[in-house]
């Protein structure tokens, strides 16, 4: 028997192992959700909930390893009916770890109403406005920042209009962003090359961020994360299709506004770029044409938000403590993040690319990086596998550590030590993964070969 014939017999054997392992380690992330759904032990301190994630996603991690070149029907099947049932294990739980969903509920209810100048806008009325007195006040008084207008554009206020008009509630929100997710993890699987499928296919669905921060706690986030994934794909076609990829670069920054900063780049490697800009830019303005009344009134929210909130910076916080100045550090990083998107446009990088490098960019010099907003970069891992972004969408829910102490003492503590785990060996794993194969590491290699 030739060594090719005994390749063929053990090849079988091998990944049938591998797919028991897969299905193994699948239901065992599994039991963790159902875990969390079902024991109430950790609603007065959070931290168990948090060690749970963190198992569920070091079993998620080890099956990423072992689905590397695993295909074929069987393997898909498992990995599909495991991701369903991940989500459906916490779709119907009321969210734990967060809030926010109450502002959705919110803004949605503020517009179903009329006061004396017509509909109630939520960019022009905060929650704690006299305005609003009467409507929902128990709702209202769950809100987070009750002085603070809202900071949620318009594609994601029409979301919240459609849900509070249909009476769903937080369950509403919960089947839009998983009808989000589904067609997310639908377009992945198209994305990547056939040798790689499944396994990138499972880093975006099975990510346990996928699923706690959207099958339980209803963060907004893939509303805007899916017309990016679609531009992705409208952008990659040959020959491309640029009104299609500026219409979804619009929706996506209609959810939020960072994503407007990939525009420059999609429109440079497109065939047509002003067809690019012009559709963005039609698109993002007509879907404020609700809200337009408010004036300026529309970035009143956001503009506090940006002034006031630090929370798990990153390279930020280091810029914070170099420069001993908020301002400075704000300008120094808004700097790199234009110097990014500047070379996006001048190296003609794939929109791929561009959104890889200038989304994970933002969330790295951002002083506010809760843990949902790593969602942004999960199916970028995806098509774009890094490790250094894969560690940091588990160690991110180490965020949490602090909630049970605000929720008792409303104080939310960041001890260094926590900010180490989170951050550190993501950097240096980052740096590591940067420094191979770049033009400095050749250039120091010359050098060492010079006499």
């Amino acid at each position: 028997m030739s060594s090719a014939g005994s390749i063929q017999i053990a090849q079988p054997g091998v990944a049938s192992r591998r797919i028991f392992a897969l299905a193994a380690l699948g239901l065992g992330q599994a039991g963790i959700y159902f875990t969390l759904a079902l024991w109430d032990g950790y609603h007065q301190q959070p931290f168990p909930a948090i060690l749970l994630i963190l198992i569920a996603f070091t079993l998620y991690l080890a099956s990423i390893g072992v689905a590397q070149g695993l295909s074929g029907r069987t393997a898909l099947a498992i990995a599909l009916g495991l991701a369903f049932l991940f989500r459906a294990s916490l779709v119907l739980e009321p969210p734990f770890l967060t809030d926010d969903y109450y502002r959705y509920l919110w803004d949605g209810l503020v517009q179903t109403r009329r006061g004396a100048g017509g509909e109630l806008n939520p960019f022009r009325y905060a929650p704690a406005d006299t305005a609003l007195a009467g409507i929902d006040d128990a709702l209202r008084a769950r809100v987070n920042n009750p002085t603070v207008p809202t900071i949620y554009p318009p594609l994601a206020q029409l979301v919240f209009l459609a849900v509070a008009a249909l009476h769903a509630g937080w369950i509403g929100l919960k089947l839009v962003w998983l009808a989000c997710d589904a067609a997310i993890a639908v377009l992945i699987y198209k994305l990547t090359p056939a040798q790689r499928r499944l396994q990138s296919w499972l880093i975006y669905a099975w990510s346990p961020l996928v699923v706690i921060e959207v099958a339980w706690n209803a963060h907004l986030d893939l509303l805007g994360v899916l017309p990016l994934v679609a531009a992705i794909g409208f952008a990659a076609r040959k020959p491309d299709r640029p009104l299609a990829t500026g219409l979804a670069l619009a929706l996506s920054t209609d959810v939020k506004y960072f994503a407007a900063a990939l525009v420059p780049g999609a429109a440079r490697v497109s065939k047509r770029p002003l067809s690019v800009l012009i559709a963005f830019t039609l698109a993002a303005l007509a879907l404020y044409i609700p809200y337009v009344s408010v004036g300026s009134g529309l970035f009143t929210g956001l503009g506090i938000f940006v002034d006031r909130w630090i929370f798990n910076a990153g390279v930020f916080q280091l810029l914070l403590w170099a420069l001993r100045s908020l301002t400075a550090a704000k300008a120094v990083a808004a700097a790199i993040v234009l110097f990014i998107v500047a070379a996006s446009v001048r190296n003609d990088w794939p929109l791929e690319r561009t959104a890889f490098w200038v989304t994970g960019a933002i969330l790295m010099l951002s002083p506010t990086v809760h843990p949902w907003y790593v969602l942004w970069m999960v199916p970028l891992i995806a098509l774009r596998p890094n490790r250094a972004w894969l560690y940091l969408s588990g160690s991110v829910f180490l965020a949490y550590y602090g909630l049970g102490t605000y929720r008792t003492q409303g104080v939310w503590p960041e001890p260094l030590w926590l900010r180490a785990i989170i951050w550190g060996p993501f950097l240096v794993t980052l740096a590591i993964d940067s420094w191979r194969d770049s033009w400095l590491q050749t250039a120091v290699g010359v050098l060492r070969r010079s006499p």
